[in-house]
């Protein structure tokens, strides 16, 4: 017997309740963006401040700072973006709705801030590391081989950080979830506790596809700015 893969594995079950701290992570162009925004559809609050279609909560993505500040978990660096960082979680942690946020280098201070998430959902996002080592070359004339080698140590980092977490978490995969996003709209769905409407629900599914562009539903040139 033949059987599917799934868009999303639920590595962590989570309890009972929508998800209070919904942390989607991965690495750059590997799809956040699409997981992101298909949760802001389906009514999480990913943020007041977004950038333009990218889904990142602003206020938590300026408050970070660099992410060479990010590098040495030891350094002063890392802890002043974390001294910055952490109010602000707070402050969103306090509103008790369904929220989380989006950064696809959140593997580097996951650790240092699961704490404050009162009822975390973690998605780590992947994607085939060629294909996002490619956007980013595009974008930023990086040598190939050098993103795909910050892609794949971001990967490794990501993997190494869920083996050790006992949080609810989940792994998703971009390729995947393009292939059956009716599936993987109702795995969210359900993974992070979240109640939509029918029409949300039909929303985030036709969101989930390669043409969205960055993944903004809000852009003028939504839906067809190329994401390939």
């Amino acid at each position: 017997m033949y059987e599917r893969s799934e868009p999303l594995h639920v590595l962590t079950g989570p309890p009972e309740g929508e998800g209070r701290g919904i942390f989607v992570f991965g690495a750059p162009r590997g799809g956040t963006s699409m997981v992101a925004g298909a949760l802001r559809i389906l009514g999480a609050d990913m943020g007041a401040r977004q950038g333009v279609g990218n889904n990142e909560d602003l206020d938590i993505q300026e408050a970070r700072g660099s992410v060479t500040e990010l590098a040495d978990p030891h350094s002063g660096a890392f802890r002043t973006a974390l001294s910055r960082m952490r109010p602000l979680i707070e402050r969103r942690a306090a509103a008790g709705t369904a929220w989380g946020w989006k950064d696809p280098h959140g593997v580097l201070y996951a650790a240092q801030v699961q704490d404050l998430l009162p009822a975390p959902r973690l998605i780590c996002v992947f994607r085939d590391p060629q294909a996002a080592a490619e956007r980013v070359h595009l974008l930023t004339q990086k040598p190939l081989l050098t993103a795909m080698e910050e892609t794949l140590t971001l990967y490794q980092l990501c993997r190494n950080y869920l083996e050790r977490c006992t949080l609810p978490a989940a792994l998703v995969s971009y390729e995947k979830s393009l292939v059956r996003p009716e599936r993987f709209v109702e795995q969210l769905i359900d993974f992070c506790g979240l109640s939509p409407t029918g029409t949300q629900t039909e929303a985030a599914i036709a969101f989930c596809y390669p043409e969205r562009g960055h993944g903004s539903p809000n852009d003028p040139g939504w839906p067809r700015q190329g994401a390939l």
